[in-house]
């Protein structure tokens, strides 16, 4: 709290020698504490501080060598020192006056208070929390006119105030309180390995010297109330039944190295015995991560007797200190399993369920060899993404590889300053059902349950092999065709040979156990089946179709007949034409004639071998034949592709193109043997 502030000067009265009146000043809401000196032979009289006669503002006593209270007012009688001693808090304008100290017979000495303002630093009271064992360092500030004063530092105990410090004593890094002056407008005051005992009001004082040396005060700027704790902090955790919890708690840098420990109720700790490792015991995992200064706690299979109180501490010296958490266990059914199945280099998602109320932190973690749900590496994190719709969020992984497999959690987590703590509820079992592994005898997998990539001639494509890490030094391949013999392996290994080929270029990510290979400037003879290899194993293969550039297009009326002719270059192929959007399905189930059923209806196919050309002919064309046709070839899995658009009207019959026979198709053949 900061108030404004009061300045009280003081007149000092020199009258042959003795001292008939002394000044003192301070500031509203702090403190001033002063000598009222007398004779010796007055010093077993009563001695009394007042404002008027009947002392109704002030203070006296009788009593000797112990501090008397009055409200706001103190007051100690040395009885050897020839001076008493009072001390005044939380002044404020009211204070201002005059006032009389002096025993109760023979003399006395007065003191005016006139009040000012003086600036905004002098006065205030903070709160301040520390731990024990720590070391903490608080700041003073005060007025330019204090520069060259002696700085104190006081603390308000049983008895009003204790000295501690002076800016004028010698300062050591081992002592318990230490004072440091900037000598502009603050000084610091630091105390180390903070214990209970340290508990209390601490004050920071200037001391102001009157027209004499032997005639001085103490004015308080700065009230620093100290709350000494063993609880960093108190947090409520809410887990469920059958699920897990993970837990970290953070600690003081200064304690990171200390032993941690975990304790239920009121029982005996349960220490970390090890550093950066996990360490068992009963069903409750630990993990005392020393460079990052935390204690992980990992809870499974939770049941509602791990329901209760629990301490995460670390030891200091004699003493501990802990955050309590509270493990509340709910029973929810809503929380699904799933077991889903990905495709290496593509993406799946996983969906969660929200708890109780939607979390302000969705998480997701992946079990590692001890069943402990771990964090994603933040190398990985970019490849996972949070959406949510009513009811559920879900996780995208994209790019999976075969570390990817194995059981994933979602989560609720929540953040205190001193801890962590993730509540995991869906379970999700990942594997890669499109990696088949086989040892290389006389031939690859026949089969393929990966989608055909469908590229135009002139781009880009990008094959993605992923491998198992044990292979992450052997070299890597990209085969085509029947992949039987060391001349089907093309030149785009991903360390050696692709260099030899400026149409490839590869990259290798160990991390991710992941080789990828960029095909430029496709053309007709890289359409087929690519096969990823290491060592002695295969991925399942890549079906690479190209479509051409160039569009065949034709206009016909209704009724008449049109024909298409389609140029190819390898004779053992299947040719056929087909109708469809994509080339990739009007295979599947839009052919309407090939070279092995040549007559289909309306649709007829004959072939000039010599020129390399099959032509389709369509008869009694209706309206409804306009459309999207493709002329294409195959040849073990190699399909080349050129697009056609028929159009049919009612009107005469005109022909605006004829059917592309500038453009050559190059076809590589490659038959697997059986």
């Amino acid at each position: 709290m900061r108030a404004a502030v009061i300045t009280i000067i003081i007149t000092l009265c020199l009258i042959s020698g003795q001292v008939l009146c002394f000044s003192v000043f301070g500031c509203t809401g702090g403190s001033v504490m002063f000598n009222c000196t007398y004779k010796s032979n007055d010093q077993h009289k009563g001695k009394y501080f007042c404002r008027d006669r009947d002392c109704r503002t002030g203070i006296s006593t009788e009593t000797q060598r112990s501090w008397v209270y009055k409200g706001r007012f103190s007051l100690y009688d040395d009885e050897d020192s020839r001076f008493f001693t009072v001390f005044i808090r939380n002044l404020s304008r009211e204070d201002d006056g005059e006032y009389t100290c002096g025993n109760n017979q023979t003399w006395s000495h007065d003191v005016k208070l006139v009040v000012n303002k003086t600036s905004s630093s002098c006065g205030t009271s903070v709160l301040q929390t520390a731990y024990k064992g720590q070391t903490i360092t608080f700041h003073c500030e005060y007025n330019h006119m204090f520069q060259t004063q002696t700085k104190l530092l006081y603390r308000v105990n049983r008895d009003p105030v204790l000295v501690l410090n002076s800016s004028q004593s010698s300062q050591s890094s081992e002592k318990k309180f230490n004072l440091s002056d900037s000598h502009k407008d603050h000084f610091n005051v630091t105390i180390r390995d903070i214990s209970a005992a340290d508990d209390g009001v601490y004050l920071c004082g200037v001391e102001i010297y009157g027209s004499s040396q032997t005639i001085t005060h103490i004015t308080f700027i700065k009230e620093i109330h100290l709350n000494v704790s063993g609880q960093l902090t108190s947090v409520q955790v809410q887990a469920y039944i059958s699920k897990s919890v993970f837990i970290t708690c953070k600690f003081p840098e200064e304690f990171k190295g200390n032993k941690k420990f975990i304790q239920k109720h009121s029982s005996q700790k349960i220490s970390v015995d090890g550093q950066n490792q996990w360490v068992l015991h009963d069903k409750v995992h630990m993990y005392d991560d020393i460079s990052e200064g935390v204690l992980k706690v990992f809870i499974s299979d939770l049941t509602e007797a791990d329901e209760g109180t629990y301490r995460c501490g670390v030891n200091i010296t004699d003493d501990h200190l802990f955050t309590e958490i509270t493990l509340n266990i709910s029973q929810v059914d809503d929380f699904n399993a799933s077991s889903k199945s990905a495709l290496i280099g593509e993406s799946v998602n996983l969906t969660c369920n929200y708890p109780e109320k939607h979390p302000t932190i969705k998480h997701i973690c992946k079990e590692n060899k001890e069943k402990i749900c771990e964090n994603i590496s933040s190398s990985e994190e970019n490849r996972f993404e949070f959406s949510e719709s009513t009811g559920v969020y879900t996780v995208s992984i994209s790019n999976v590889s075969l570390r990817d497999a194995g059981v994933y959690w979602c989560g609720e987590e929540t953040r205190d300053t001193h801890l962590t703590s993730v509540s995991l509820t869906n379970k999700h079992q990942l594997t890669l059902s499109n990696k088949t592994e086989l040892i290389l005898s006389s031939k690859p997998p026949l089969t393929s349950s990966k989608p055909p990539v469908v590229k135009r001639e002139g781009d880009s494509v990008q094959i993605k092999c992923s491998y198992d890490e044990k292979y992450s030094a052997e070299v890597k391949h990209l085969c085509k065709g029947k992949c039987l013999t060391p001349d089907d392996l093309k030149n785009n290994q991903s360390d050696e040979d692709h260099d030899k080929n400026t149409k490839i270029s590869v990259k290798n990510d160990a991390e991710l156990s992941l080789f990828t290979v960029n095909m430029t400037d496709l053309r007709a003879e890289d359409a087929g089946k690519y096969w990823c290899l290491v060592k002695d194993t295969f991925n399942l293969s890549i079906e690479l179709m190209i479509v051409m550039k160039k569009v065949v297009t034709r206009e016909a009326s209704v009724g008449g007949s049109v024909s298409i002719s389609c140029k190819y270059f390898r004779n053992q192929t299947l040719r056929f034409f087909c109708r469809g959007d994509q080339p990739n399905i009007c295979f599947i189930d839009g052919v309407r004639v090939s070279s092995n059923n040549r007559i289909n209806s309306r649709f007829s196919l004959t072939e000039e071998t010599s020129a390399g050309v099959f032509t389709v002919n369509i008869s009694d064309l209706r309206a409804e034949d306009s459309g999207k046709y493709w002329c294409a070839e195959e040849s073990s899995g190699s399909f080349i592709f050129t697009e056609v658009q028929l159009h049919v009207t009612t009107g005469k019959k005109r022909l605006s193109f004829v059917a592309n026979t500038e453009h050559s198709f190059f076809c590589q053949k490659h038959e697997v043997s059986q």
